[in-house]
């Protein structure tokens, strides 16, 4: 899949795109890279796969957007999904299939609904 604007990306977490832009703004997130201004953000899938798995730690867990996003990325860095804790004694498992499934779906809708806005200035009227 291509990438996508963080307003699809946004619908399909089902989050509000400003929630998502200062997330983008402020965590380093797999896959995504700073632009200058001006420029429509996109994001590619494993951006979008990382920030899934943090919203759902955040909502589930209460674990803080900062910390979220780093175990997301141990769980997509690892075969299984499992995120063991520092002494080994205790791991969550996240279900990557059925968390990439999820979101293709959403993200296929999203797409079917969602018009990305126009930028730049309006073309001039003769």
């Amino acid at each position: 899949m291509r990438a996508v604007t963080t307003g699809t990306a946004a619908f399909a977490l089902g989050i509000h795109k400003k929630d998502l832009d200062n997330i983008l703004s402020r965590y380093p997130v797999r896959g995504f890279e700073r632009r200058t201004q001006g420029l429509a953000r996109r994001l590619s899938l494993a951006s979008i796969e990382q920030v899934a798995i943090a919203i759902d730690l955040t909502r589930d867990f209460s674990i803080p957007i900062p910390t979220a996003l780093l175990l997301a990325e141990e769980a997509l860095g690892s075969r299984e999904g499992v995120i063991a804790s520092p002494h080994g004694h205790l791991a969550i498992h996240a279900d990557l299939p059925r968390i990439r499934r999820g979101l293709q779906e959403r993200l296929t809708d999203a797409i079917e609904h969602m018009i990305p806005p126009r930028r730049g200035r309006p073309a001039a009227k003769d």
